[in-house]
């Protein structure tokens, strides 16, 4: 039998996880701090853009797979550090008559170190799975997740502007998000770093 890899720091994460979920129920918590950021890429400069304005609620369960959330996030708190940029990302997105993003949490896979849900962009509903990694501490849930979205799967068309500068389909999106648990703490923050 080939000896075992070692461990990496995130398989090791994985599993300290898993030992604190399967002891315990997932708390009910709010979203407390919130960074979401996207990076784009365009045929003139690549930008990014970034809010620190999102609602949610982690809905807890008895454990990971029975765990519920949901976030939203507003198109016009999203800011690319250009006035004439964001003007023409929120006429992209069609912002007046689809104002909010929303990702509903259905469940969680361990095993596979992500969550299932549905990605709300554009009226498109569509089912995803993204990996995440969670911290349990004392009285918080920190998330953080790295995944792309392609705006084509959601009736978005990348813009072109005067025929030579075009933006690519697809973005990667960085969620970072902690709450506070509402019902007396989360775990016994074995799973904190």
């Amino acid at each position: 039998m080939p000896p075992r890899a070692p461990l990496t720091a995130h398989t090791q994460s994985v599993l300290t996880l898993l030992t604190v979920l399967v002891a315990q129920s997932i708390p009910a918590a709010r979203l407390a701090r919130t960074e979401i950021t996207f990076d784009a890429r365009a045929t003139v400069a690549d930008f990014q853009g970034r809010t620190t304005v999102a609602t949610g609620e982690l809905l807890g369960g008895a454990g990971p797979a029975d765990a519920r959330a949901w976030i939203e996030v507003r198109w016009r708190d999203i800011d690319t550090k250009n006035g004439t940029r964001n003007r023409h990302m929120l006429k992209t997105v069609d912002e007046e008559q689809f104002p909010v993003i929303r990702f509903d949490v259905v469940g969680a896979r361990p095993a596979a170190d992500s969550v299932v849900g549905t990605l709300t962009l554009h009226g498109v509903t569509r089912q995803v799975a993204w990996p995440v990694t969670v911290r349990i501490g004392a009285d918080t849930i920190t998330v953080a997740a790295d995944f792309p979205v392609d705006m084509r799967d959601y009736g978005i068309k990348p813009p072109v502007r005067f025929l030579i500068a075009r933006m690519g389909a697809v973005v990667a999106v960085h969620v970072r998000l902690v709450f506070i648990c509402i019902d007396g703490g989360g775990g016994s923050g074995e799973g904190e770093s």
